[in-house]
Parts: structure tokens; C-alpha cells; sequence
């Protein structure tokens, strides 16, 4: 596990990593003040996107891997990783666009958590690379920790840092001085300070590398006792199947726990063995025990793929299910390597564990570049099979999750939308009202659909309304922007409740999962409106309700209670 002596003794050049994280910090400023400044590339997410990934990513890899000896090399394979990093923030910064009408947090988040993933993994290469050493496990495993723990610890110094800064900043200003306050409020002094506080802290880790190794052998022998109790559970798991069957399974989300379950195997098993197949950490009936757990990882990724198929079946592809099976598509990967290793080696199984552990971990960097880019957008492909969907009728107009487009999906959930508009603006008025709904101001009440656009959505069940209710109508029900993206179908009819011989009309609004209803009546020749009541879809026969409804089958039955005046206030019986 330990790397030669002259890792312990490398000196690191400081001044040049202390440029770095100055240089870094000045950079994320000025990005900063374009945004608050509106100046370029403020309004450009593109170059936002390229810029961001860029500024952070390299300074990052080579404050990790700069030492005296690799500078050239370090920069000769860490600039393409982080040019490259720069073009996928270019591509999914294009996502964003048009900003005013996407939602990009989903999509900031997948960008930011797999490029973390890509460059962690990239920098571990890229150590032994820059080093010309040969590409070994246990060097991987110990760069990976070296990385992790000197990252976090310099980034826990840095937030202690600036924590410090806010203390001594509000004990001047509790004795009237200012000026402390003032300038660590100000950001071209905060972000210059705060990268130069993590660079230092990263050079002071990097000097103290024995703590860290020693931090990682004892999560190891932690570990090494964990593996045995989640192989115990892999097992007996396995075991119960048979008898509860995999409704059980499937009813409590038990796809996603299979995927966890492997997971943590997995990372086990790499945290236990290291590339040292004569060295087992285990007597040999546990270590025979261990690579059965291991053996048996085929099964669940079967039984995962299952799950995963049967929920695709149903509803399509969503984001959710592609990273699931992206994830089980990894998982599944490094299961039929070791069980490989299993087959040839037996009890010296783990001389295959090097070979698959190297070679999959390239295909993970790989994928999580991939998944930034036109090879792989999850985005892309949600929207082609959703629309495929509508066309083949597996769902309806009125079911269609317009929402999720325009919550989940970015540049091509609008895209898809403005498609539906095209295709279906004209035979379904009311997905059209919906989808203008859905990028309507919330702040503000002006209508997202024009008068008649709203009307031609409404199924008027009663001949001639008169214009002013429908007027009524269009300036009350469009001031609720949420209310319209929620609605599926409108429905007026026309009766005369209180039998005085003119209309009133009740309007009705058929949500997913519930159903409103009210009164529009006439009052000093103005026409208002009052809630009668709703009901839900999972209480109340919603099919019988409409089938009534279209049919007119409505009665006006008297109430049984009249009212009670005293004093000139009216009071209405609750009762039926």
C-alpha cells in the first residue's frame, strides 16, 4: 500500500501553488462581478458553465499533483482534462439557454456531482502518469484518499478561516469600528483570501502525507470488519427472496436498495483487498465466505434490472431511471469482473481485482464525461421517449407530466414542449394554456393565454354563455398561473339553482387528482363566483361524476335548513 520513499520526502513548490490558488481565486472574482455586473459572460451560461469547470477543476488538480519533480508532465495530462471539462461546461451551459425560461437546478447539480466523480478520478491517473509509474490499485486507492482527506481537510481550513475573519470582524464593529467588517464583506478581498487559505492548507496536508495514510488504514480496518457483516446480510437477503416473493421488494423501492447494497460491497471489498492477492486480510473460510458474497452480486444486478424494466414498462424513461440504470450498468460491470476473478483464481481471486479495478475505473471517467455531452444526454433521450409516448398513446394529453419538462428537463424539456404546442396546440386548447402557464411569471398576474385561448379550452356543456361570464371567467382563472398548469379540463354548465328564472353556472375543474367546483352567478349585473366544493379521485367516483355531468344529469335539490337572520346577520345550517 505504500508508495516508494520518495513521495515521503518530494518537496512541494510552494510559491508556485500559492499562485495557483491566488490566480484561481482572482478568476472565480471576476466571474463573480460579471454576474453582479451584468457584464460578459454575464447572460452567456455557456461561457459561465466553460469558465466555472475550467477555473475550478485544474488550479484544483494541480494543487493536488504539482511536486518538484512532475511540473511538466502534471500540466502535459491534467490542461487536456480540463480544456475538455471546459467544453462540456460550454455544451451544458447551452442547456440553460433560453435563462429566462429554464430551471437549471437539477442540471447544476448532476453537472457539478459528475465532474466531481470525472476528476477525482482523472487525478489519480494522472499522479502516476505524470510520474511515469505503472497504473496500480493500490496506488489508485492510496492517491484516492491522499486527494479526499487533503481536499476536505483544506476546505474545512478554509471555512474555519473565514470563520475566524467573521469573528474578529463583528468584535470591531461591537466597539464601533467598521472597517474590518467592511473590507471582509467586500469580494475582491474574500474570494483572493479564502483560495489562498485553501492552497496553504493544501500544502500543509501534502507535507503531513504519514497522518493521512495512517486515517486510511484505520478506515480499513474498520472497514475490514463491515464487509463481514453487510456479506452476512447480502446473504440471508438473498435467501428470504424465495419465500416473500419481489412484490415486497418492489412496493418499498427495492431496486434503488439492491443498487445501494452493491455499492457498498463493492467499496468494501476495494477498501479490504488493495492489490495484494498473497496477503489475505481474512482467515481462509471468511475470505472463502467474502468472495461468495461476491459471487452471488450477478444475481442482485439481475434482480435490480428486473425491477428497473418493470417501471419503464409502465411509465417510460425518466432522468431518475436513466442514472439508475447507468449506475446498475457500473455496478454490474465491476460484479462480472470479480466474478471472472472468482472463476479462474478461486481462493486467489483477488490477483483479478487490479486488472478490473483499473481498467473499469476509465470506463467510469469515461461514462461521467459522457453524460455531459450529446453522447449521453439523459435530457435528450427523456423527452424523445416521453413524446414517443404520447404518440403511441400509452398516455394521454391530459395525463402528460408537462411539469416534469419543464422542472427536470432544461433546454430540451422546452424544446419538447414548444413541440407539443405545435403538434397539439389546436386539438387540445387546453394543453396549450397549460404549457404557457408553466413559464408565466409567478410574480406576476398578467395572463399567460389570451382570451380566446383560454375559451377554446373550456368544454361548454350548456349552448351560447353569455360573453361577460366568459370574460369573468378568463380575468379571475388567469390571475392563478399554478392553478392552470394543475388543471386537465374545464367544464361550464348552465342551471338555474335558486329557481328565479335566470342561469347560473357551475364551473368545474378536473385536476390529476382531485376535482373543484363552483358557482358563477350574477349579483348587481356583475357575474362573481363561490366555492362549492371538491372532491378527491382516490375517495369519490370521479367516472360517474363526468359521465353525469356531460350527460346533464344534475338536479337542484332545496335545502332542508333555511337560513337564520338576527340583527341583520345571516346564519347558514351545516347540515344536511
Amino acid at each position: 500500500m505504500e508508495l516508494n520513499q520518495q513521495d515521503r520526502t518530494t518537496q512541494l513548490p510552494s510559491k508556485l501553488m500559492i499562485l495557483i490558488s491566488l490566480l484561481q481565486g482572482l478568476g472565480l472574482l471576476y466571474l463573480h462581478q460579471a454576474i453582479e455586473l451584468h457584464y460578459w459572460p454575464h447572460g452567456q451560461p455557456e461561457w459561465l458553465f466553460a469558465f466555472y469547470s475550467v477555473m475550478f477543476i485544474w488550479p484544483i488538480m494541480l494543487l493536488l499533483g504539482l511536486d518538484q519533480n512532475n511540473g511538466r508532465a502534471m500540466v502535459k495530462v491534467t490542461l487536456p482534462f480540463a480544456l475538455v471539462s471546459g467544453l462540456l461546461g460550454y455544451y451544458v451551459g447551452h442547456q440553460v439557454t433560453p435563462i429566462e425560461h429554464i430551471r437549471f437546478n437539477v442540471l447544476l447539480f448532476s453537472f457539478v456531482l459528475t465532474m466531481v466523480i470525472a476528476t477525482f478520478k482523472a487525478l489519480m491517473y494522472s499522479q502516476q502518469w505524470a510520474r511515469g509509474e505503472r497504473v496500480t490499485y493500490s496506488a489508485l486507492f492510496l492517491w484516492s484518499w491522499r486527494n479526499f482527506l487533503t481536499l476536505s481537510l483544506a476546505m474545512l481550513f478554509a471555512g474555519s478561516f473565514w470563520l475566524l475573519l467573521m469573528l474578529w470582524a463583528a468584535l470591531f464593529k461591537a466597539i464601533n469600528i467598521d472597517f474590518f467588517s467592511d473590507l471582509f464583506e467586500q469580494r475582491w478581498f474574500y474570494y483572493p483570501a479564502i483560495a489562498l487559505a485553501n492552497g496553504f492548507a493544501i500544502i500543509i496536508f501534502r507535507k503531513l502525507t504519514h497522518i493521512i495514510d495512517t486515517i486510511t488504514r484505520l478506515q480499513q480496518a474498520l472497514i475490514k470488519f463491515l464487509l463481514v457483516l453487510l456479506s452476512l446480510v447480502s446473504l440471508l437477503f438473498l435467501g428470504a427472496l424465495p419465500f416473500t416473493g419481489l412484490e415486497p421488494l418492489w412496493e418499498s423501492g427495492g431496486s434503488s436498495l439492491i443498487l445501494w447494497m452493491q455499492a457498498l460491497i463493492l467499496f468494501f471489498v476495494n477498501a479490504v483487498y488493495q492489490d495484494e492477492p498473497d496477503n489475505w486480510p481474512y482467515s481462509v473460510w471468511l475470505h472463502r465466505f467474502i468472495y461468495i458474497s461476491i459471487a452471488i452480486l450477478p444475481v442482485y444486478s439481475l434482480i435490480s434490472f428486473y425491477g428497473l424494466s418493470l417501471r419503464i414498462d409502465q411509465y417510460g424513461w425518466s432522468l431518475s431511471r436513466f442514472w439508475a440504470y447507468l449506475i446498475w450498468f457500473l455496478l454490474a460491470l465491476f460484479a462480472i469482473g470479480y466474478v471472472w476473478g472468482i472463476a479462474k483464481y478461486r481462493d486467489s481471486w483477488t490477483h483479478q481485482l487490479s486488472r478490473t479495478n483499473v481498467a473499469i475505473g476509465l470506463v467510469v471517467l469515461l461514462v461521467m464525461l459522457s453524460v455531459n455531452s450529446p453522447l449521453l444526454d439523459f435530457r435528450k433521450m427523456v423527452v424523445a421517449d416521453q413524446l414517443q409516448r404520447l404518440a403511441d398513446n400509452k398516455v394521454t394529453v391530459e395525463d402528460f407530466d408537462l411539469s416534469y419538462f419543464r422542472r427536470h428537463l432544461a433546454r430540451p424539456g422546452y424544446e419538447g414542449l414548444q413541440t407539443l404546442k405545435a403538434q397539439y396546440g389546436e386539438t387540445h386548447p387546453g394543453l396549450l394554456i397549460r404549457i404557457n402557464a408553466l413559464y408565466a411569471d409567478s410574480n406576476n398576474e398578467q395572463p399567460s393565454s389570451t382570451r380566446d385561448e383560454f375559451i377554446a379550452a373550456i368544454t361548454l356543456l350548456s349552448d351560447n354563455p353569455p360573453e361577460a361570464l366568459l370574460t369573468a371567467i378568463y380575468k379571475q382563472e388567469t390571475k392563478n398561473h399554478w392553478n392552470i398548469q394543475q388543471t386537465q379540463q374545464y367544464f361550464l354548465q348552465a342551471l338555474d339553482l335558486d329557481k328565479d328564472g335566470d342561469q347560473e353556472y357551475l364551473w368545474i375543474e378536473k385536476k390529476h387528482e382531485h376535482t373543484v367546483i363552483k358557482l358563477f352567478f350574477q349579483q348587481h349585473q356583475q357575474w362573481k363566483s363561490s366555492y362549492l366544493g371538491s372532491f378527491r379521485k382516490d375517495k369519490d367516483n370521479l367516472d360517474l361524476f363526468y359521465q353525469a355531468l356531460i350527460a346533464g344529469e344534475i338536479k337542484v335539490v332545496p335545502s332542508r335548513w333555511n337560513d337564520v337572520i338576527i340583527g341583520g346577520q345571516r346564519f347558514r345550517a351545516g347540515l344536511e
